[in-house]
């Protein structure tokens, strides 16, 4: 027992002395997370928010991230130097890790740095329809290293950054009208200008289309079978499938009923008999 009593007394010392040595910074550790965790509650939910009104969501979802990682980078850092290692020596190794890791790891620090530039750039956003290497998609969220798509026949699609940046993209939804064009044949028999006015009373009476900027309908080339016309409309970027079909579907029947011929190609062959050509002086 008296073993026991004096295997006790020593653990109680040894806890004592513990906390007498550490305890404090122990207190100052447990006060600098929390002081750490109200920061980055407060800034995320309440701050940054305020800071950036017009700023997209994916944007301040990703201003949110980089604040939340430097809050408790600042923490760490914090309470390492509250118990006595150097601030100079944790940069100092914090550097060569990071150069270690920029070499192990060169793809994730490039589509890292190419997200940080889609954040300032913002070329598209979160919802916008657009094209990247050929795939087009809408775009579903815009991370550190990639950006997720979805393409018009479901499928999930995951672009690096990098791809991204070093690509062209085109933003179909970055405008509120968009224009289509149409070709459409018709016949050299035909009259260029009652085709036009034709055309025209169509794009008139469906609201499909935009008056404003006025469509233009005008003689692109004379093709082998047919003078070709070609129209153009603005139209809500919204009503692009439907105004299609109309627009195709719409003014081929308006010359119909004109009487208009939208001719097929024709060729004209010249078959020349040897013996009559032998003749000819």
């Amino acid at each position: 027992m008296e073993n026991l009593w004096l295997s006790g007394e020593t653990w109680l010392r040894a806890v004592g002395l513990f906390l007498a040595r550490w305890g404090l910074k122990l207190l100052w550790a447990i006060l600098i997370f929390l002081l750490a965790r109200i920061a980055d509650k407060l800034g995320r939910k309440r701050l940054i928010p305020r800071l950036t009104p017009r700023a997209a969501t994916h944007t301040r979802v990703l201003i949110q991230t980089l604040y939340m990682y430097g809050v408790y980078i600042v923490a760490a850092v914090w309470v390492l130097a509250v118990f006595g290692v150097n601030p100079a020596g944790i940069f100092t190794a914090l550097g060569l890790f990071s150069v270690a890791i920029g070499f192990a790891a060169q793809t994730s620090v490039s589509n890292l740095i190419s997200g940080l530039f889609l954040l300032f750039e913002r070329p598209f956003s979160v919802g916008d329809v657009i094209e990247v290497n050929g795939q087009v998609g809408i775009v579903l969220s815009i991370g550190l290293l990639s950006t997720r798509m979805r393409t018009f026949d479901n499928v999930l699609l995951r672009v690096p950054n990098e791809n991204i940046l070093k690509s062209t993209v085109k933003t179909f939804t970055a405008y509120e009208i968009r224009r289509i064009d149409l070709e459409v044949g018709i016949s050299y028999d035909d009259d260029i200008d009652r085709a036009k006015e034709v055309i025209r009373r169509f794009l008139d009476e469906n609201p499909v289309f935009l008056m404003e900027p006025e469509p233009i309908i005008m003689v692109s080339s004379l093709g082998d079978s047919a003078v070709i016309l070609k129209v153009m409309v603005w139209i809500k970027r919204t009503d692009i499938l439907r105004a299609k079909d109309t627009l195709v579907g719409g003014v081929k029947k308006a010359l119909d009923e004109a009487g208009i011929t939208i001719p097929y190609p024709q060729r004209v062959v010249h078959i020349v008999n040897p013996l009559e050509e032998a003749k000819a002086p």
